[in-house]
């Protein structure tokens, strides 16, 4: 795996994080720490972890279901460079639906979907139990979102299960430290700030969004 991905997945994850993670998963995770609320610091720190790790090891397997996809399918050099191009296209995309947050964001993150995992979510969220709340963070690993849709196109163009998973991974454990100070971070950063750590984050996206395209072109060439 090269640098220049470990350190945009890194950069990605924790920008995103602060902005559009906090309005993804806010409210669950708002729940989890509702229901540690009554524990002491050390048990609510281990479990909130836990919770978190629950939602890191979604991406992880995803990451390993689609490496593998990505195995079966790229065969050439010319594949991959074609992927490579097109994953170029997707993050450009996915840039600006994540920044404008319109239409085009709700059709990428399919509201039935969500409608069905939340069903399940809240089931999971009147049970007061280590185990339910594992669940929880599982499940909300696999909430749709355009963040981890690319990250999945990363994954299976690497043709590669543990480059799947390690980038999955990073991703996830990337958003942990802003996820679990959600609150402070929250009250701390202002609206104002949060959409300044939202525009560098799109031109961080856009930006690896063109160094792919120029990668996939390089490669086809």
């Amino acid at each position: 795996m090269e640098l220049t991905t470990i350190l945009t997945t890194i950069a990605l994850g924790i920008g995103f994080s602060l902005s559009h993670c906090i309005g993804m998963c806010g409210g669950f995770v708002a729940a989890c720490n509702l229901k540690l609320s009554k524990t002491d610091r050390i048990t609510h720190f281990i479990l909130s972890l836990g919770y978190h790790l629950s939602r890191v090891l979604a991406y992880v397997i995803l990451g390993i279901l689609f490496g593998l996809f990505g195995s079966a399918v790229i065969f050439s050099g010319f594949s991959k460079g074609l992927f490579i191009f097109f994953a170029g296209v997707i993050l450009i995309i996915l840039s600006f639906a994540i920044f404008k947050r319109g239409r085009l964001l709700s059709c990428i993150e399919n509201q039935k979907i969500i409608s069905f995992i939340m069903s399940l979510l809240s089931k999971f969220r009147q049970k007061n139990s280590t185990i339910s709340l594992l669940i929880l963070g599982f499940l909300n690993g696999l909430l749709p979102c355009g963040v981890v849709y690319y990250f999945l196109a990363i994954s299976f163009g690497s043709g590669s299960i543990i480059e799947g998973a390690a980038i999955m991974a990073i991703f996830g454990l990337s958003t942990i430290p802003v996820m679990m100070g959600f609150g402070g971070i929250l009250s701390a950063i202002g609206a104002k700030f949060k959409n300044y750590i939202n525009l560098v984050s799109f031109f961080i996206m856009l930006g690896y969004g063109i160094y792919l395209l120029y990668l996939g072109f390089m490669v086809l060439k």
